[in-house]
């Protein structure tokens, strides 16, 4: 809806990252997280912390400042798979092309491509990884919908001219932050979720009455509902304990994907607990509740399960064998 998206450039959403060099905030994590936790509250489908995330990595350059104004949609493409829908898909490649690079491959994952005005890509160099940025008329997307009514899809790249935005030194770093901003991001998102799904069924419980009673008067109900409540504030302090380390250029690269692992693995179970305690009308659609279980199944795979994660923090930990 490019209306609300005006009105969260507007908010300095979409600046929260960039350098002020370009009119953005230039703050951190932290803020990008409390952003993305009230986006999740409200189950906004608007990429927010994927372009902000972006703005940061474009720098201090012309089109950084046409994203935080709202003016221009450009999300990360850096996902890849090897299955296709019943095709391989190959990884994207990176070749000298005069003054620009040609990229060669298809990148998955992309949460509404098809309103996106670019993608900024990652490909394997001949001898480095490339971050490059590409127009959105250049590339062939496909897009489904998904659970909570977005959609997602791939973008197919054949020798499409790409501008590289970082050297052949600097993209390895700049790729990494990326995706530790898009995971610890996407943490934050899910724990706003399962804070609201949490608060929905607290006050259902409060209500709803069964044998004469409130139905939260039961203590196998208080104890799921506290359950849950434990589950939300290990999510809330792994997520913000991360995004502090990594703002004080702290911590591993891992802590993002432990935050993601955490809030998704979490999300679910408390999405689905909260759906079951409402009995029969959580499982129909004149309901809020299943909203949420919805928008967690989406968010918890976005970036890659939760399993995913807790094995590439394993790795960076140099724990996993």
């Amino acid at each position: 809806d490019r209306d609300i998206w005006a009105q969260a450039a507007e908010a300095g959403w979409l600046a929260i990252l960039a350098p002020e060099s370009v009119g953005g905030l230039e703050l951190g994590l932290t803020e990008l997280c409390l952003v993305s936790e009230e986006l999740g509250k409200g189950l906004v489908p608007e990429p927010v912390a994927a372009v902000a995330a972006v703005a940061r990595a474009l720098g201090a350059s012309d089109m950084a400042e046409a994203l935080i104004s709202g003016e221009k949609i450009i999300l990360p493409a850096l996902m890849e798979t090897t299955r296709s829908i019943g095709d391989e898909a190959p990884a994207v490649t990176a070749s000298p092309d005069g003054d620009r690079i040609s990229l060669d491959g298809v990148k998955t994952g992309i949460p509404c491509p098809e309103d996106a005005d670019g993608f900024l890509v990652s490909a394997a160099g001949a001898e480095s990884p490339v971050l490059a940025l590409v127009n959105r008329e250049h590339t062939e997307i496909q897009s489904e919908p998904t659970l909570d009514g977005a959609t997602v899809g791939t973008i197919t790249l054949n020798g499409v001219p790409g501008s590289a935005i970082a050297g052949a030194s600097e993209a390895p770093a700049a790729i990494a932050s990326l995706l530790d901003t898009l995971h610890l991001a996407n943490a934050a998102e899910l724990l706003g979720v399962m804070e609201t799904a949490q608060d929905i069924t607290v006050e259902y419980l409060k209500t709803r009455e069964q044998f004469g009673k409130p139905i939260g008067s039961f203590q196998a109900l208080q104890h799921r509902a506290v359950d849950n409540l434990a589950a939300i504030e290990m999510c809330r302090s792994l997520i913000y304990q991360a995004a502090r380390a990594l703002d004080g250029g702290g911590g591993s690269p891992g802590l993002a994907s432990a935050a993601l692992s955490k809030a998704a693995a979490s999300a679910l179970d408390v999405c689905k607990s909260a759906v079951q305690m409402h009995g029969g009308i959580g499982f129909t659609d004149e309901h809020d509740i299943g909203l949420y279980l919805k928008r967690a199944i989406v968010l918890a795979a976005r970036y890659g399960n939760a399993g995913l994660h807790r094995k590439r923090y394993a790795q960076c930990a140099e724990l996993y064998d």
